[in-house]
């Protein structure tokens, strides 16, 4: 719990994804009563902005991808993450985002698993 002072951003990367929604909103609400009004929350996450009749597809072809960027064993990590990590879709974490108070003043997508959100705390 944060019992100071409002600070004026806070960046978040690689978190939320290891949360269900229900935490995961739990949390982006206490990160937005920590920043100040006009403060900065920036995130840095796996939210999947794929086309979900495609999903298949573009599961496997993103861990061929990593795997081409890392190596073979990275396979086995990014199908159990599948498995096991509560990622969300791009349009649901933008609601998230809204509903705890916090406005996107910019949403870059990438690679289909990647987003990188900048926001901005609303005035109470």
């Amino acid at each position: 719990m944060h019992n100071s002072e409002p600070v004026d951003a806070i960046i978040s990367v690689a978190a939320l994804h290891h949360l269900p929604d229900f935490w995961k909103m739990i949390g982006l609400k206490r990160l937005a009563r920590m920043v100040k009004i006009g403060g900065k929350v920036y995130i840095k996450d796996v939210v999947f902005s794929f086309d979900l009749a495609r999903y298949k597809s573009c599961i496997k072809a993103f861990i061929q991808l990593m795997v081409n960027r890392t190596e073979p064993g990275m396979k086995w990590d990014l199908e159990t993450h599948f498995r096991q990590e509560y990622s969300t879709l791009g349009w649901i974490m933008e609601g998230m985002l809204e509903r705890a108070g916090l406005a996107i003043e910019m949403a870059d997508y990438k690679d289909n698993f990647f987003a990188v959100y900048l926001c901005t705390k609303k005035g109470e």
